[in-house]
């Protein structure tokens, strides 16, 4: 059945086609699969701890203008904000954690309790977490950007909240996959062409489209800089018959060009569907575009679908459910007005008092602009049903592309029959779902002996310049010690046979029975680290590994696990991709990404070991072209073949040079920033080919605020870190000493329009942010603020402040930005480029780096130590010592 389809798209080798699209698929579902059934289990249960937390602004004010208009009867919430945090146990619990609690799809929570140190104590059957219905706290709101739950009741004291993960966006994946395989419409032909053999693909030429002068409408001042590039990319998607991408750095204008791009379609009656990866993007989109300074606005009808929690405040009038209800009392409000109303009208008011059905009709027919993230977009009543395969769009555009993998973006691509990606992959790339990574990791090595092998000797000869952690290890089979044998050869590691008449006090890894470690166990090494034997046994190694690590201050380091040790470093090396490579500039020290691969290769099986290396190590690759690249890169580079593949695709070698160079645009010029920002991304990020600073950029960033000689400078803080916490009050200190110096001036100098001056304060690890907002709420004095704090009226502020990490900050800016690096260590996580370039491209006038320098400086080989020796700094001096 399914070759009909292919056969219905015309061409030469239907079968051919078929054949490459199933094959060229079967990876990303298989991928998909073992995620979903490993999702499934309780294994993959999430936890987070909580504190009371604050009904967020537009939750006070929504209830303060209840109670204006029922002075008699006042309005309180019907249930209680909790703020969510890391457990202790885990402090640096991933931001794709928080990320799933706050999903507009969670409807429930459960409750657990956990100990002093937050580990926790209720458990089910086979020692995974469970649930009871007593302990199920229904979810009435949420609030994306403080990271609050509006829970139904509080939680106990002390307990932490857990979460039934939700398959829902895995499954869609799976349902795009199987549809675009199984039942392809033949407006998807360029999607299949994707997976076609690049010798067979034949990507048709175009003419950009002509648009005179007279029909831009918002890229009217061509002599602007870079909106002869915006153009250009608006004419290519105006025309393309397949994909138009967009690359451009932070304040190139891409949301300008976004904008144009969907009036120009409206303008020719195309349904458009808006998409990104977080809601931040579509909203910023939506709010440009519908801004009451655009002339053109009425020629969009939008509608934005996705939780009302989650959608902006200016954004929420265009939010599905709002405006159906707006628009719903109206018509009500129109047609009981009128004194006669003709058949029509009487058949139109009856359809609408009986209900919303009529009206959502209308609305929905009508919009010629719909918005949502990629998954979010689910909720819209015409693509609920997963079944359907045929586009019910003209284009789709695709924002903030560089965050979005290729199955991702599968999802809302199948809706449409043209695809505009635009994005820019020196910013933040998709996010890594360390859980997906390790079941899938895990599936390329089935047996677990082998795993723990590689696992064990590899942390046993962990290499240079960390202490050895000595691993004992009880095996009941000859071939399992063999493995280790093996690989320990292999990686030059001490091994030891406690059945042996060995000395084992030298070994670095120890193996043997149960019974024989049992009988030596006061022979081997004192700085015994890990025992890997059943939770019951060999209690005294147990204790003496325990007491041992609590020594070491790394209690809480569990058993390594291979699939978990493998699939972090493989995401932390993708994200080291345009880091400075081997060679360059005259190093000496081995850069972050030979560290990560060199132990990457040593986590690897060798020969003996499994039954093929070479057929492992192609399944862990092909893990690696799965989970970690973005479409944008898929289409501009490829994420690379097999090593069994003859024939690649436009998505393992990127389209053809040819291809690419019709449907591709750069903006090369940025309109944010002080040009003293924009130099180092300009020169160390961009390589002088981007991120430019037209000639006027300063004078339009003109200030009177001089507590600095720099627009961008390194305030030097010596500060202690708090590694479980993962915070540094000193620089937390620092940060009120700035912003204290700012809001002086700010007070003096009020903005232009009345509106506040606006400063962010960013860090990368959420326990910093933590640290800077109980100093920030002592400060400022809101007790209850959570990211938003103010000084002056409560109306109108004059300084405005926003606390934030770094990876929740994208698509933002601000006046002013002060970065607090918190960490004494520039580990692999600090050091990522894109991580890094988001950080640094936030300020429009003024940005501050807070951090201790001289650490930083000893990562010389990495941008962030090239940012410590480039950057002006000073050293910092406490107001309080100053005074």
């Amino acid at each position: 059945m399914a070759l009909l389809h292919y056969w219905n798209m015309g061409g030469h080798r239907p079968d051919v086609l078929m054949q490459r699209t199933f094959y060229g698929l079967r990876p990303f579902y298989e991928f998909l699969s073992a995620t979903k059934s490993y999702m499934e289990t309780d294994a993959a249960v999430l936890r987070l701890a909580w504190v009371p937390g604050s009904a967020p602004e537009r939750e006070r004010k929504k209830t303060a203008q209840a109670n204006k208009e029922n002075r008699h009867k006042p309005v309180t919430d019907a249930g209680f904000w909790v703020a969510l945090e890391e457990p202790k146990d885990r402090r640096s619990e991933p931001e794709s954690t928080f990320r799933d609690f706050m999903d507009e799809n969670v409807r429930e929570v459960f409750e657990l309790a956990c100990d002093e140190d937050g580990r926790p104590l209720r458990m089910g059957r086979g020692g995974t977490l469970s649930f009871a219905r007593e302990r199920q706290i229904r979810v009435l709101d949420r609030d994306l950007e403080t990271s609050q739950l509006q829970l139904e009741r509080l939680p106990e004291a002390g307990f932490q909240l857990l979460l039934r993960p939700n398959t829902l966006t895995l499954k869609r994946q799976i349902a795009a996959l199987q549809a675009l395989q199984d039942q392809p419409a033949s407006a998807q032909r360029p999607l299949l062409r994707l997976l076609e053999a690049s010798s067979h693909a034949r990507w048709p030429d175009f003419e950009p489209r002509y648009i005179a002068d007279a029909d831009w409408k918002v890229l009217n001042d061509v002599a602007r800089p870079g909106t002869d590039e915006q153009r250009e990319f608006v004419a290519i998607a105006m025309e393309t018959p397949d994909f138009a991408l967009l690359e451009g750095p932070p304040g190139s204008g891409k949301t300008t060009a976004i904008c144009e791009l969907i009036l120009q379609l409206a303008g020719e009656d195309k349904r458009v569907l808006l998409c990104a990866s977080t809601h931040v993007a579509v909203d910023n989109v939506l709010e440009r575009l519908m801004d009451e300074r655009n002339a053109h606005r009425d020629l969009v009808i939008p509608v934005r679908v996705g939780d009302r929690s989650n959608v902006s405040e200016k954004a929420s009038g265009w939010q599905l459910e709002r405006f159906i209800k707006t628009e719903r009392e109206r018509l009500l409000r129109a047609l009981q007005g009128q004194r006669s109303r003709t058949g029509s009208q009487q058949e139109l008011l009856d359809a609408i008092q009986h209900g919303n059905t009529a009206i959502e009709r209308m609305v929905l027919d009508s919009a010629n602009l719909v918005c949502g993230t990629t998954i979010g977009i689910l909720q819209h009543p015409d693509i609920k049903d997963s079944s359907r395969t045929s586009p019910l769009f003209d284009v789709l555009i695709l924002d903030e592309a560089s965050k979005t993998t290729f199955q991702e973006f599968l999802v809302p691509a199948m809706l449409a029959r043209r695809w505009v990606i635009v994005g820019d992959p020196k910013q933040l790339s998709p996010y890594v779902d360390d859980t997906a990574m390790a079941v899938n990791v895990q599936a390329c090595m089935p047996e677990a002996a082998a795993r723990n092998a590689c696992v064990d000797v590899f942390v046993s000869g962990h290499p240079s310049g960390k202490k050895r952690r000595v691993m004992a290890v009880a095996l009941d089979t000859e071939t399992a010690s063999e493995r280790y044998r093996v690989q320990a050869q292999a990686l030059g590691v001490a091994l030891a046979d406690a059945g042996s008449t060995g000395e084992l006090w030298r070994a670095e890894i120890v193996i043997g029975t149960h019974e024989q470690l049992e009988h030596r166990s006061v022979k081997l090494p004192l700085d015994l680290a890990h025992v890997r034997a059943p939770a019951a046994a060999l209690d005294h190694l147990q204790r003496q590994a325990s007491a041992w690590r609590g020594h070491q201050d790394c209690s809480r380091e569990a058993v390594p696990d291979w699939a978990n040790e493998l699939g972090w470093r493989m995401a932390r090396l993708y994200e080291q991709r345009f880091a400075t490579q081997p060679g360059e500039e005259g190093q000496q020290q081995r850069t972050t990404a030979q560290r990560l691969n060199d132990e990457i290769q040593r986590l690897l099986p060798v020969e003996g070991v499994v039954g093929s290396v070479e057929k492992a190590q192609d399944k862990i690759e092909q893990v690696r072209r799965i989970a970690l690249p973005s479409i944008l890169e898929s289409l501009c580079e490829g994420f690379g073949r097999g090593q069994r593949e003859r024939d690649g695709s436009a998505l393992t070698d990127g389209l053809p040079k040819d291809a690419l160079a019709q449907r591709k645009v750069l903006l090369s010029t940025q309109h944010r920033m002080h040009p003293e920002i924009a130099k180092f991304s300009h020169q160390h990020v961009y390589g002088c080919e981007a991120l430019f600073s037209p000639v006027d950029m300063a004078a339009k960033r003109a200030w009177s605020f001089q507590r600095h000689d720099h627009r961008s400078i390194w305030l030097d803080v010596k500060g202690r870190f708090n590694g479980q916490a993962n915070a540094n009050r000193d620089e937390a200190v620092a940060v009120i000493d700035e912003l204290r110096q700012f809001e002086r001036w700010a007070a003096q100098h009020p903005r232009e329009g009345g509106q506040p001056w606006e400063v962010a304060v960013l860090t990368f690890y959420r326990g910093q942010e933590r640290e800077v907002r109980n100093h920030l709420r002592r400060w400022s004095q809101q007790p209850h603020a959570m990211r938003h704090f103010r000084r002056g009226d409560r109306q109108r502020p004059y300084l405005a402040i926003e606390l934030c990490t770094v990876d929740r900050f994208q698509g933002h800016e601000a006046d002013l930005v002060i970065l607090s690096i918190a960490s004494p260590h520039a580990t692999s996580f600090l050091e990522s480029p894109n991580r890094l370039n988001v950080a640094l491209t936030r300020a429009r006038y003024q940005r501050i780096i807070i951090g201790d320098r001289h650490a930083m400086l000893r990562a010389e080989n990495s941008l962030l130590g090239q940012l410590a020796k480039d950057e002006p700094w000073e050293k910092y001096i406490s107001e309080r010592n100053a005074s």
